[in-house]
């Protein structure tokens, strides 16, 4: 009878091997997944673009820091000037001269037309970046228009003077304001 039982048991027990009971129960476990990436890493590549972006716009030589109509830089504009040429060597930025606006020329009387007006504003900057030491100043200033966008003059009046109350409460937003160098500012260096 023993040797019934014996039988009957390995029979049962090839049985269930081959019905695949045993075998599916017996199983590798599925790999982890990856952890997550670390907090803040899918905003940092952004964050770093736009701070790169807001870098590249200090380079812009704007329109208004011109005297107007000419290729004369206003002392604003010197300023400005000296500032970029400190730095140009440190980054890869070109060096951008704003075009005249044709709507602003045509209300100066004696302004030359605006191709011929922002090429003279381009060779003073090449010759200015040169004599302050400019590597291939040449090549790196190029006339184009503004990395950001200006602000309409109500709005840029009411920024000033949300600035002017930052941290004073008067400003309507707990404090909060612009801190300035809105829109075709000019620069932001500080």
């Amino acid at each position: 009878m023993a040797g019934n039982n014996r039988k009957s048991l390995l029979l049962a027990g090839c049985l269930l091997a081959s019905s695949g009971c045993i075998r599916d129960r017996i199983s590798v476990p599925a790999p982890l997944p990856d952890p997550p990436a670390p907090v803040g890493s899918s905003v940092r590549p952004i964050m770093e673009l736009q701070e790169m972006h807001g870098e590249a716009s200090d380079f812009v030589i704007y329109e208004h820091e011109f005297v107007a109509g000419t290729s004369r830089l206003n002392p604003a504009g010197e300023a400005h000037l000296r500032q970029i040429a400190a730095r140009a060597g440190q980054v890869p930025f070109p060096i951008i001269v704003e075009a005249a606006s044709t709507e602003l020329a045509a209300l100066i009387e004696g302004c030359p037309p605006c191709d011929k007006l922002d090429e003279d504003r381009r060779n003073v900057i090449v010759a200015a970046m040169t004599l302050m030491g400019v590597p291939a100043a040449g090549q790196r200033v190029i006339v184009g228009t503004a990395l950001s966008a200006g602000i309409p003059s109500a709005e840029a009046e009411r920024a000033y003077g949300n600035s002017l109350n930052m941290g004073t409460g008067t400003s309507g937003f707990g404090g909060a304001g612009s801190a300035g160098g809105a829109g075709g500012g000019g620069g932001g260096f500080r």
